[in-house]
């Protein structure tokens, strides 16, 4: 148990502040969203996803996309996975209770950064940068071809996947070292009176201790200051995240347009040489056609959850007023925005099977060899 007093001392020296859940997260939009809906949207991916990793490990799909959309189901598994512990015990089984009567656990009150936001936010932003690469690579399969065997292969996909999995995660590294949580343990005499309101909401009545999930500042962010470290770390997030989705809309623009330019040149090709279409150029146009389908449906669910983010910081960054009176509200369009970032993830797999036919002849092969095996 902490010294009574503890955090008296660290609140008064600026060092620490309480960490109010129900406050963040408005409890009646967090309840049937995070409790019920995304533990079955995550539920129903890991399904789908761990289905797809294990199609696409097959030697016969081992092409420079596939990994890309290897690596892209992966990491939206771990988005949902890393933040399921969190949500299962918090909002569906009930733990705000246990936090509203006697104080968070401290297992979660220390886990609690790390699944509801760091871990969640690498996976997710590693997925972003794996659609703008896979849109940068099928515009180069299209508009040009001549580079194709030189940023096209199996060994570059490789390089650069690495290369977004060390940028996502040195994004994120700073929110490590800047704050951590810390269980404290106070008596209500030692309270202070600002505090005290709170406090007594969750009083341990057996004992008179209350338990408090506190943020505690790092040597770090106090030598270089709130304000600096908040907008160079949430301005770099905003910034990647337009710009990301900006990227993205353009880059499928010029598939659509160049794809339709294609397309004529191929009619004008058939009417003058009265030839079929050969197998690759039906497999380029089919999967340009899938992957133009996946990169739509990462906009339709990324553009609104960007908004709404920047939004937010632009909120509490720039303590906009006119923003700010609507604070409550983005706090609930947050929550919205979490679900829509996860609900796309499993329809990825219905893509992939009605638009691939590469990829269903080896689900069927898959399913074939498994019931010719046990009979």
């Amino acid at each position: 148990m902490d010294e009574p007093g503890q955090f008296g001392v660290c609140l008064n020296n600026s060092q620490c502040r309480v960490i109010s859940i129900s406050a963040q997260v408005p409890l009646s939009w967090a309840l049937p969203l995070y409790g019920y809906v995304m533990p079955f949207i995550v539920t129903v991916t890991l399904a789908t996803n761990s289905f797809i990793v294990l199609v696409l490990s097959k030697k016969d799909l081992r092409t420079p996309t596939n990994y890309v959309l290897l690596a892209m189901a992966l990491s939206e598994l771990l988005t949902g996975l890393s933040c399921f512990p969190w949500l299962l015990y918090y909002y569906t089984f009930h733990g705000f209770e246990t936090d509203q009567e006697s104080g968070l656990p401290a297992f979660w009150c220390t886990m609690f950064p790390y699944m509801a936001f760091i871990l969640p936010s690498i996976f997710h932003t590693i997925a972003i940068w794996l659609t703008v690469y896979l849109a940068v690579q099928r515009y180069i399969y299209i508009c040009v071809p001549t580079l194709v065997h030189g940023y096209c292969t199996i060994r570059r996909s490789k390089q650069v996947i690495l290369m977004i999995c060390f940028t996502a995660v040195w994004i994120y590294a700073p929110d490590t070292f800047a704050t951590y949580n810390r269980s404290l343990t106070e008596y209500d005499h030692k309270l202070n009176m600002r505090m005290k309101e709170f406090m007594i909401s969750q009083k341990n009545k057996a004992t008179g201790t209350i338990k408090l999930c506190v943020r505690m500042r790092t040597w770090f962010i106090g030598a270089l200051g709130d304000d600096v470290y908040y907008f160079m770390v949430y301005g770099l997030h905003t910034i990647v995240d337009v710009k990301t989705d900006s990227d993205t809309k353009n880059n499928d623009n010029n598939n659509n347009k160049d794809h339709q330019n294609k397309k004529r040149e191929l009619r004008v090709y058939r009417i003058k040489a009265g030839l079929s279409e050969s197998k690759r150029v039906q497999g380029l146009k089919q999967n340009t056609r899938m992957l133009i389908v996946v990169i739509l449906l990462f906009l339709v669910t990324e553009i609104p959850a960007a908004l709404i983010f920047a939004t937010h910081v632009g909120a509490v960054g720039l303590h906009i007023e006119a923003i700010l009176k609507y604070y409550g509200l983005i706090n609930k369009l947050l929550i919205v925005r979490n679900v829509l970032i996860v609900i796309s993830y499993p329809f990825r797999f219905a893509i992939y099977c009605g638009m691939s036919q590469q990829f269903r002849e080896v689900v069927q092969q898959m399913f074939t060899t498994k019931v010719y095996y046990y009979h």
